[in-house]
């Protein structure tokens, strides 16, 4: 969120951080728990499956993959 407000040249309350922060909080744990029942896997490993589907939804989006 430090480098969203520098390179946007903003200025963040802390209230305003806090919560930017817990809505992203929320909705990593969403997603990874959505995974893990929806997958039956552990949460480490629903984490995983996430954390490495948004790297790939990135590099279609970025065009960095051939």
């Amino acid at each position: 969120l430090e480098w969203v407000q520098n390179l946007n040249r903003l200025r963040w309350t802390e209230e305003e951080v806090n919560a930017k922060l817990e809505d992203k909080i929320t909705r990593a744990f969403g997603d990874v728990h959505e995974t893990s029942q929806k997958e039956k896997v552990s949460m480490r490993t629903a984490a995983l499956i996430v954390g490495v589907g948004r790297v790939a939804d990135a590099i279609k989006t970025l065009g960095l993959w051939p």
